[in-house]
């Protein structure tokens, strides 16, 4: 099976939407695991050189550490599947119950906020560098007239 079948295989597989996260980290056994993504039925972690069978358990704690707040929460999930060579593994969440889905829904959103958060800085600095250019060629194109009033009041004026 090719590569773009597979990712198509993968996607129909997917139950819920995910976020992509950066600076997120599973802790499992001691071990700081980078999330790849995550959603309300279960996670993408980098796990390389972990012999871990599909159907595993894995018990520990997700953190995040936004501009303002630190969201950790304790989970319960099962290895469903191995990616990208082994390096990843993706883990469905056992039942959640009462606080652990508060903090589940808190951690989603505090990860889509910021994301609102960097796209409107990113438009905004957009919008300063179009108005920069703008005022530049504005300087640029006003300078140029002056200077050919200048020179045309100069030498146009006195029949040189």
């Amino acid at each position: 099976m090719n590569a773009v079948a597979e990712t198509v295989i993968a996607e129909e597989r997917r139950r819920h939407g995910r976020w992509s996260v950066t600076g997120a980290y599973a802790s499992v056994e001691g071990r700081r695991l980078p999330l790849i993504d995550i959603s309300i039925g279960g996670f993408l972690v980098r796990l390389p050189e972990d012999e871990r069978e599909i159907g595993t358990p894995l018990e520990g704690t997700i953190y995040w550490k936004g501009r303002d707040e630190l969201i950790e929460f304790p989970f319960s999930a099962d290895i469903v599947r191995r990616l990208h060579n082994g390096q990843s593994i993706a883990a469905q969440f056992q039942a959640l119950a009462g606080e652990s889905i508060d903090n589940l829904l808190r951690f989603l959103s505090a990860i889509e906020a910021e994301r609102h958060q960097r796209v409107e800085n990113q438009q905004r600095a957009a919008e300063h560098r179009i108005l920069c250019r703008k005022l530049g060629l504005w300087g640029v194109v006003g300078g140029s007239v002056l200077v050919a009033l200048y020179l045309f009041w100069v030498f146009g004026l006195s029949g040189n």
